[in-house]
C-alpha cells in the first residue's frame, strides 16, 4: 500500500469533521468534495456562501458557513474565548470574524475537529490563529512542520518515505526548541503512519568532525531528546549520507551507531536547510512532498501552500485526518 492509500485508509477509518479556512478558494472546495466522496471526511466550508455556490460543484452533503453572516456566532465565540483567554471579546471578535479565526475556533469549541488552512491565507496568520484560540500542546516550545518525501527510485527511509522537519515554520531554533521538534514530530509519525521513528539531527559534522557553535547547538538537542524520550531511537549531530546511507555510515561513525544509516526522519538545524532540501528534492529528485502537517498545537492542523493542486490537497487532507 502506498504512502497516499495508507493515509486515505487511516482517514476513512475516522472520518472526522475538517474546517476548511480557504473554502472561497474553488481548487479547495473541490478537494473537498473529493475527500468527502472517499469517505475521508465530513467538511465544514467556511467563506462566503455565494462565491462557493458559484464555483457550479455540487455541495450535497458538505457544510457551508457564511462567514459574513456570522456576526452573533462570532460574538458568541469572542465572549467564550474571554473566559479562558487573555483577551477581552472586543479585541478578539475582528480575528474571530475571519475564516481562519473562525475555524479556530470551531475546533476549540468541538465543533470541528481539525482545520486546513493557507490555500488563500499567510502561513503567518494560521499559526498566529492557531496559537491565540488553541494553544500548544503539553511539553511544546514552539509548533513545527514536517512532510513526507516521496522519491522515485529511493529505497532508504521507511519503504522509500522520509519524512523533514522543519521546512515551514521554526527559521533559527536553539537546542531546547530543536529538540522539540524532534520529539513532536516523531510522535506525529507514529501516530499517522506507525512508522518506528528512526530520527537523525542533521548538521555539516558527522559526531565531532568538526567543532561550531552551530554543531554544538545541535549536540546539546540529542542530549536533550535523549534524556526527554530516552526510548527513542535517535542520533546526531550527523551529516545526511552519514544519516541514510548505511555504507557511509558504517565508514564515518565509529563507535555507537544506532541509526546505521537508516533514518526514517531527517530534523534540519535550521529553516534555511530544511525548506531547501525539500525543494531540491522536488525539483531534481522529481520528488512528491506530502504535508506540511503541523505539530505542537492542542488540536490538529495542516498548513497548505498555494501551488497545491486538487491531488494535493487531498493526500494532505487525509495526513490530517488520520491524525485525529
Amino acid at each position: 500500500m502506498g504512502f497516499i492509500e495508507m493515509v486515505r485508509a487511516r482517514a476513512c477509518e475516522k472520518c472526522p469533521t475538517i474546517a476548511f479556512a480557504d473554502a472561497n478558494a474553488e481548487t479547495v472546495v473541490m478537494a473537498a468534495k473529493k475527500a468527502m466522496d472517499l469517505g475521508m471526511i465530513k467538511p465544514i466550508l467556511i467563506g462566503a456562501q455565494e462565491k462557493i455556490e458559484g464555483f457550479g460543484i455540487d455541495l450535497t452533503g458538505m457544510k457551508v458557513i457564511d462567514i459574513g453572516s456570522q456576526g452573533k456566532k462570532v460574538r458568541e465565540f469572542a465572549k467564550k474565548y474571554e473566559a479562558r483567554g487573555d483577551l477581552p471579546a472586543e479585541v478578539v471578535e475582528p480575528i474571530i470574524a475571519e475564516p481562519v479565526g473562525f475555524s479556530c475556533m470551531m475546533v476549540a469549541e468541538g465543533e470541528a475537529d481539525g482545520i486546513l488552512g493557507g490555500f488563500l491565507y499567510p502561513t503567518e496568520e494560521v499559526i498566529n490563529a492557531a496559537n491565540l484560540f488553541l494553544g500548544l500542546s503539553e511539553d511544546t516550545l514552539t509548533p513545527s512542520s514536517y512532510v513526507v518525501v516521496d522519491t522515485p527510485g529511493w529505497n532508504g527511509g521507511e519503504n522509500g518515505l522520509t519524512v523533514f522537519a522543519d521546512c515551514t515554520m521554526v527559521p533559527q531554533p536553539n537546542s531546547e526548541e530543536l529538540a522539540c521538534i524532534a520529539i513532536n514530530t516523531a510522535e506525529s509519525v507514529q501516530e499517522l503512519m506507525g512508522w518506528e521513528p528512526r530520527v537523525a539531527m542533521l548538521s555539516f559534522s558527522t559526531k565531532g568532525s568538526a567543532n561550531h557553535p552551530d554543531v554544538k547547538k545541535v549536540r546539546r538537542a540529542v542530549e536533550i531528546v535523549k534524556e526527554k524520550r530516552p526510548n527513542l531511537c535517535i542520533d546526531g549531530e550527523l551529516q545526511v549520507d552519514a544519516a541514510i546511507v548505511p555504507r557511509v555510515s558504517l565508514k564515518k561513525i565509529q563507535g555507537e551507531n544506532p541509526l546505521k544509516g537508516t533514518a526514517n526522519i531527517l530534523i534540519f538545524p535550521d529553516l534555511d536547510c530544511g525548506n531547501m532540501a525539500n525543494k531540491l528534492c522536488q525539483i531534481y529528485a522529481h520528488a512528491n512532498i506530502y504535508g506540511a502537517m503541523i505539530c505542537g498545537f492542542a488540536k490538529p492542523i495542516a498548513e497548505v501552500s498555494r501551488s497545491f493542486g486538487v491531488d494535493d490537497l487531498v493526500g494532505i487532507i487525509g495526513m490530517l485526518a488520520g491524525r485525529i
